[in-house]
């Protein structure tokens, strides 16, 4: 069994990915600042990008956070976008 690493739900085992968060938490990204952000794929064929979901501006970054605890986020290996809590904090 697996759990999200922020709100502790049950979530689909992966081996890849050990410490992704659930689809809820990952709602709730923010930059260090507190600003929301939007991750998507850059194109069909994958690629990672980042924005400012109030501005629309790019946020050329990985590192996001999730209630106070560090993550990043990255492309995930099948498409789309997954986020990670960073291990230790």
């Amino acid at each position: 069994m697996q759990t999200c690493p922020i709100c502790y739900k049950t979530v689909e085992p992966s081996e890849r990915y050990p410490h992704y968060v659930c689809s809820d938490c990952a709602k709730l990204a923010k930059s260090q600042d507190g600003r929301a952000l939007i991750f998507f794929n850059e194109s069909i064929s994958g690629g990672y990008a980042a924005k400012y979901a109030d501005t629309g501006e790019s946020y050329n970054s990985h590192d996001c956070y999730i209630h106070a605890v560090k993550c990043y986020a990255d492309e995930h290996r099948f498409g789309g976008i997954v986020i990670m809590k960073i291990e230790n904090q």
